[in-house]
């Protein structure tokens, strides 16, 4: 009886592990922008975006590749133009699971 009691238990803790562990990638890709804030007015003609993206094999900007460290970070330089600046990011995980994000940026210069 003992021994029966023993094996489920390390059964549902292995069980509750694994699920623990997978939870991350059922949740797909994400993308987090700490810099600028989405409808920041930007008064330079360049601007540096920086972010994280979660559980991503391929990141792009506006379809431009962009590079990603082994925690996720970026850092992009962008000219910034007169007027309202729509940058998409659109991000694909390791299962076919896409995210995109919109960044607005309003050039006032």
């Amino acid at each position: 009886m003992i021994r029966i009691a023993v094996i489920s238990i390390v059964a549902l803790l292995i069980v509750a592990y694994a699920i623990w562990r997978s939870l991350n990638y059922a949740r797909g890709p994400v993308i987090n922008i700490y810099q600028p804030l989405n409808g920041s007015a930007i008064s330079t003609s360049t601007v540096n975006i920086i972010g994280q993206a979660l559980r991503v094999n391929s990141l792009s900007l506006n379809g431009k590749t962009v590079f990603i460290d082994e925690a996720g970070n970026f850092s992009e330089t962008l000219i910034v133009f007169p007027g309202t600046n729509i940058l998409t990011f659109d991000a694909h995980d390791q299962f076919g699971r896409e995210t995109k994000k919109e960044l607005e940026l309003v050039g006032v210069f």
